[in-house]
């Protein structure tokens, strides 16, 4: 962070005193998660409910938006409806449109699955 104090002498022989205040950007992004970017997490990926198939489908675009497919029938992730994504620690997190959130992380034969003890067995493969 770096900060500027600039001062002014205005008419009369009053001094004003200007303060600006800049971050790096750098170190702004070092503590904040990646919105969903580039990488390979990108892509579509289908809904798995206890390691089976729903024929549900979530897209995850670059940038972080999130779409479900519109033949979703899976009652568990329309009521969620997915609106965006990012990557954190190494982790997919999918926002809802109400808010709440659900992480996911890489598990084996690259499915992605949250946490057994956060609820019903939810996970993501990349197709």
């Amino acid at each position: 962070m770096t900060i500027r104090i600039t001062r002014l002498v205005l008419s009369g022989g009053i001094i004003a005193s200007a303060l600006a205040m800049t971050t790096c950007p750098s170190a702004l992004a070092a503590g904040r998660p990646n919105p969903g970017g580039k990488g390979a997490e990108t892509g579509r990926y289908a809904v798995l409910r206890d390691d089976k198939d729903t024929n549900c489908m979530v897209t995850l675009h670059p940038g972080g938006k999130a779409q479900l497919a519109p033949a979703c029938r899976d009652n568990g992730i329309v009521v969620f409806d997915p609106m965006s994504w990012r990557s954190e620690s190494g982790n997919i997190v999918l926002t809802a449109r109400k808010g709440h959130k659900i992480e996911l992380m890489r598990g084996e034969n690259n499915v992605w699955r949250r946490d057994g003890a956060a609820g019903k067995g939810l996970g993501l493969r990349q197709m």
